[in-house]
């Protein structure tokens, strides 16, 4: 499992803080060998975990999503990722190593960010084995960390022999071996790079530091901060403050009201400021009831004619809600006429379309009837049973002979 801490909450000297992890995350099934966490400084970093069971898996941890799975073809012993979070390195116990491209051209589908691709989360991804790279003839052991410079050019790694290699990683061959320990190589770190142009340099250095005991700091009651707790530092340049000068006449801050004497017409701040107060003045409250005044009144008689202003405007505006409601009534019983007439319309029209149905099936009953008739009568003439005279009359062989011999069917 991989869990994820927050280190104010792991810092924190209040008692009542949870110090259990944000996240658990499980997706190995076997012990983990080592992790790397992304570079970015936004809600959107990363982190690879690298297990026994031949797996790699990167992690949203700030959600505890599981972005990509990778199958690997060993069991992993190290992992290191890219400056720029687009690829990740992988070493193996044969002092092999490989690199997996987040962007390569196989996992492009389009126009998106195919790492957080919600289609090829649960799809593990096997990599090519021509992306796996050694150098069989230097015998280094097995690799056992591994690390990135800051530009992403070369990669060096550990080895259980204890030499330190350097890689190329654009063209994936070895370039040198920097130094030959005495021992297995656990760890290995570049440092950050100094020495650029305009870059900010530390202004305080620490010197001592006496971290406090949480028990002790349970036992100071409500204090958050327990005793003892020093920090000594020294600052190693000058501070950032003002410029001050003894001859010099330091300028001095106006308040607003000096401000809008010296200032050729009112402020548009104070201006502003005063068309909201003004417009508070006349708005009235949630609840019905009108804002008070915001004004001291000297006598009893303005109070009370405030008083009577106020209950007409009221009035006033108790008559208008009762007119609009009366309006709004009436419309609302021209709208149900107007929905009756719309419903027996419809009605109507979809009588009509029954019976325009009805009528069409029954004509295509009788057209079928006459065409089956129609072929039942040609059957017929065409098997000798029924044949044509020239007027155009049906007889049979009986029949003609009987007019033959001058005699009728009385039949």
């Amino acid at each position: 499992m991989v869990h994820v801490w927050a280190l104010p909450a792991i810092l924190s000297f209040a008692p009542d803080t949870s110090r259990s992890p944000m996240h658990t995350l499980s997706a190995h099934r076997a012990p983990i060998a080592a992790i790397a966490c992304g570079h970015s400084n936004t809600a959107a970093n990363i982190a690879v975990s690298v297990s026994g069971d031949r797996s790699a898996v990167v992690w949203d941890y700030h959600n505890g999503q599981a972005l990509r799975t990778y199958l690997l073809p060993e069991a992993p012993t190290a992992v290191a990722l890219d400056p720029a979070d687009r690829a990740f390195h992988v070493a193996y116990d044969d002092g092999s190593l490989q690199t997996l491209d987040f962007y390569d051209e196989l996992q492009k589908p389009g126009a998106v960010d195919v790492l957080r691709h919600g289609a090829s989360s649960h799809r593990p991804i096997q990599p090519s084995p021509t992306t796996r790279f050694a150098a069989a003839s230097q015998k280094l052991g097995a690799a056992q960390s591994l690390s990135l410079s800051w530009d992403g050019a070369t990669l060096v790694s550990g080895h259980a022999s204890g030499k330190v290699v350097a890689w190329d990683v654009a063209k994936s061959n070895y370039l040198s071996t920097l130094i030959n320990l005495s021992g297995p190589v656990s760890t290995v770190q570049f440092l950050s790079p100094t020495g650029f142009p305009q870059s900010r340099e530390p202004t305080f250095k620490l010197h001592t530091l006496v971290k406090p005991k949480q028990d002790a700091a349970l036992g100071t009651g409500n204090a958050l901060v327990p005793p003892n707790y020093t920090l000594s530092m020294q600052f190693t340049g000058r501070l950032c403050s003002s410029h001050m000068s003894s001859t010099e006449n330091r300028p001095t801050s106006k308040a607003t009201f000096e401000q809008a004497l010296s200032h050729p017409s009112f402020p548009t701040s104070m201006l502003e400021e005063s068309l909201a107060e003004l417009e508070s003045w006349g708005a009235s409250s949630g609840n019905g009831v009108a804002v008070s005044a915001d004004f001291v009144s000297l006598d009893q008689d303005t109070t009370v004619s405030a008083t009577g202003a106020t209950s007409n405007v009221l009035e006033e505006e108790l008559e208008e809600v009762k007119k609009q409601l009366v309006a709004l009534q009436r419309i609302q019983k021209v709208t149900f006429s107007q929905l009756s007439e719309l419903r027996e319309e419809k009605e109507y029209f979809i009588a009509q379309e029954k019976k325009r149905a009805a009528r069409a099936k029954t004509r295509a009953q009788k057209q079928l009837g006459l065409a089956k008739a129609g072929a039942t009568l040609h059957t017929t003439s065409t098997n000798g049973d029924v044949e044509m005279d020239d007027d155009g009359s049906d007889t049979t062989p009986n029949e003609s002979a009987s007019a033959d011999d001058g005699t009728t069917d009385e039949s």
